[in-house]
């Protein structure tokens, strides 16, 4: 599986890589089975309805990183509905910054900055940030397989290692070399600057 290297998540330019991510986060929420999505779809369902904007959003990308006029006209067409979607659900989501396998497991706000780079099959549960510090300053990599908890901040100009777990209410600002690395409070959300690394083989009895 590639790395996120930092030059930039791998964006789509062909229809064959389009529906390679599209059938890749349609099985993510719904399986293989088509009956689940007509479920989803018949009842409003919240997973259906962030799988709608995130369907926008490949639309959105390969379109913008296609030429000709037909794809610019396409691309603001799916743009202006990734962005209706979005004001619905508290995402603010630019494109190509997110590779393959995205699941966003709850209708609540995700931030993300444009110049922000995360790898394949990223986790957010809800309620994230991942940004920088201010205007013309670095935003954060991160690699494949990372998971971001409840309420937390990934900031600055800062690399996340593949299989990474940011805990809930973490507000990071350091780079995390260590792969399947778990970044937690150790304390409660008053003591968010005190965090703790552990790597996989800690938690171990």
């Amino acid at each position: 599986m590639r790395a996120c290297t930092g030059e930039g998540a791998r964006m789509i330019r062909s229809k064959k890589e389009l529906r390679e991510y599209l059938t890749c986060e349609r099985e993510l929420y719904f399986g293989k089975s088509r009956a689940a999505l007509l479920q989803g779809w018949l009842l409003g369902s919240k997973m259906f309805r962030i799988w709608q904007f995130l369907r926008a959003l490949r639309h959105a990308e390969y379109h913008k990183n296609s030429s000709g006029l037909w794809h610019r006209t396409a691309f603001v067409w799916y743009h202006r509905r990734k962005y209706s979607l979005g004001i619905r659900l508290g995402f603010e989501i630019p494109e190509n910054c997110f590779e393959k396998g995205l699941m966003i497991y709850h209708i609540a706000p995700v931030v993300v900055n444009e110049d922000a780079r995360i790898g394949e099959y990223c986790r957010i549960t809800g309620n994230c940030c991942i940004g920088n510090t201010g205007a013309d300053t670095p935003s954060p990599v991160l690699g494949n397989h990372v998971t971001l908890g409840w309420g937390c901040s990934v900031i600055g100009d800062i690399r996340i290692a593949d299989h990474v777990i940011v805990g809930a209410g973490c507000v990071l600002v350091k780079s995390v070399a260590q792969k399947g690395a778990r970044v937690a409070c150790r304390e409660c959300a008053c003591h968010r600057d005190r965090l703790k690394i552990r790597t996989k083989e800690e938690d171990m009895p």
